[in-house]
């Protein structure tokens, strides 16, 4: 039988920091492998992605990227600056934000040590890769900036956002940056940059605290962990094009091949949203408390 979706996920079970790799079939799911992270001391695991069979998992408390490959078993790490939070995978190299070392920490995947760090701004939250231009984007959330930086010449431009910057995603020649804005409430900003001008063009705001933000295509979804609900943007028009209320406590987004997966960490759950109809078309009850989820 086969799956409608391989994913990645962490999560508690028994107390204990795990790594999940699941199969889901429906509203049900088999694990395929559970691997025990509890022996990592007080690890806090930001974020997780995946690329060719393994997947990196960033360790904001012990200052770790690990790597799990789910073929082999095998279990390495290599440390990094303080405090990573976003990993970006990029000619087989890895890009990792650090939040309060404010750098890039450069990763040859073929031997999985350091090879470099990249000056950045004050809280460097997250970071990716122009594949085109070779072009590296970070967020400053103390500067509300962000960089760009070119991994040929070496060279900067600054662009100033509206609100703090979190997260960030490349539409053709637009930047989509996630911000937060407090004016005695927490608000969301989606910034659209014109990449020519390096500056802000359009801005949609959210009441609220949106957290995990994913483009696919020309659609970009983020969850409010406020109004629980997730958030479909269509980058052309930009305009929010549906509002689906979860409930609980939404974690983590993962985009399939016909379904948005959403973990949900107070209901126990992974939601299946379809992605033509966006309605939600299974919930599937997990043994685990889920958190960062990713497809394989």
């Amino acid at each position: 039988m086969i799956c409608d979706e391989k994913v990645a996920a962490t999560g508690m079970s028994n107390g204990r920091l795990m790594l999940f790799l699941l199969e889901l079939f429906g509203d049900d799911y088999i694990c395929k492998k559970a691997v025990d992270l509890s022996g990592l001391e007080k690890a806090s695991i930001h974020s997780i992605i995946t690329y060719e069979n393994c997947v990196y998992l960033a360790d904001s408390f012990n200052n770790k990227i690990y790597k799990y490959g789910y073929n082999d078993g095998d279990f390495l790490e290599t440390t990094v600056g303080r405090d990573p939070r976003h990993m970006f995978i990029y000619n087989d190299t890895m890009y990792v934000s650090n939040f309060d070392s404010d750098n890039i920490s450069v990763i040859d995947l073929s031997t999985f040590t350091l090879t470099e760090s990249i000056p950045a701004g004050i809280k460097t939250h997250d970071v990716i890769v122009a594949e085109d231009s070779k072009m590296l984007y970070t967020t400053c959330y103390e500067e509300n900036l962000v960089i760009e930086y070119s991994l040929i010449s070496e060279n900067k431009r600054y662009f100033t956002t509206d609100g703090k910057p979190m997260h960030l995603v490349l539409s053709n020649d637009c930047l989509v940056v996630m911000t937060y804005f407090v004016n005695g409430n927490v608000h969301t900003k989606i910034n659209f940059m014109d990449l020519q001008k390096a500056a802000v063009n359009d801005v949609i705001e959210l009441e609220g605290l949106a957290s995990d933000f994913l483009i696919d295509k020309n659609m970009i979804y983020t969850i409010n962990i406020v109004d629980k609900s997730l958030y479909v943007i269509d980058v052309f028009k930009r305009k929010i094009i549906k509002k689906i209320f979860l409930g609980g406590y939404p974690e983590s987004i993962a985009v399939g091949k016909n379904n948005i997966y959403v973990s949900n960490s107070k209901k126990n759950q992974i939601v299946s949203v379809d992605k033509q109809s966006l309605t939600i078309n299974e919930t599937i009850e997990l043994n685990f408390i889920p958190d960062c989820i990713k497809i394989i």
